[in-house]
C-alpha cells in the first residue's frame, strides 16, 4: 500500500550508493538506455523491489503451505516467470525495442508484484486440495 514511499527510499539508497562509489553518470546511462515501457523508475530501485517483495511472498507461501516440496514448486514457477521477463526485456532490446515485447515483460512484472500470484498459488498447492481432488 505504500509502494511510492518504499520506491523513494529505495530511490534515495542506491542513488547515495553510487554517488559514493563515483557512479552516478553510469547508472544515468543506464536509465536513459531503458524502454520507458519498461519501466519508469530507477532501474536499481525497481530490481530491489522486486526481490523483497517476491521474496516475501515465497517467504508467506512457504509459510502458509508447511512443505518445502511445494515451496520448490513456488520457487521454480516465480523463477520461470522472472526468466521470462528478463528475455522478454533482453529480446525486446536486442531486437531494436520491439514495443510488445517491452509491454509484455511489464505485465509480467506487475504480476510478481502483485498479491495475485499468492493468490493462485495457495488454493493450487493447498495441502488438502489434492486429495479432495482425487475424491
Amino acid at each position: 500500500m505504500e509502494s511510492e514511499a518504499v520506491f523513494a527510499a529505495l530511490t534515495r539508497a542506491w542513488q547515495a550508493l553510487f554517488e559514493a562509489l563515483g557512479l552516478s553518470g553510469a547508472i544515468s546511462r543506464w536509465q536513459r538506455g531503458t524502454s520507458q515501457l519498461v519501466t519508469t523508475r530507477s532501474i536499481p530501485a525497481m530490481v530491489s523491489y522486486s526481490i523483497l517483495y517476491v521474496g516475501g511472498c515465497i517467504l508467506l507461501l512457504h509459510v502458509l503451505l508447511r512443505n518445502p516440496q511445494r515451496t520448490r514448486w513456488v520457487i521454480q514457477i516465480y523463477l520461470a516467470l522472472l526468466v521470462l521477463y528478463v528475455l522478454l526485456v533482453l529480446g525486446g532490446r536486442l531486437g531494436g525495442n520491439i514495443t510488445w515485447a517491452f509491454k509484455l515483460s511489464r505485465r509480467i512484472i506487475d504480476f510478481l508484484v502483485s498479491p495475485l500470484p499468492v493468490m493462485l498459488l495457495l488454493p493450487l498447492l493447498w495441502p488438502g486440495t489434492r486429495s479432495i481432488a482425487r475424491r
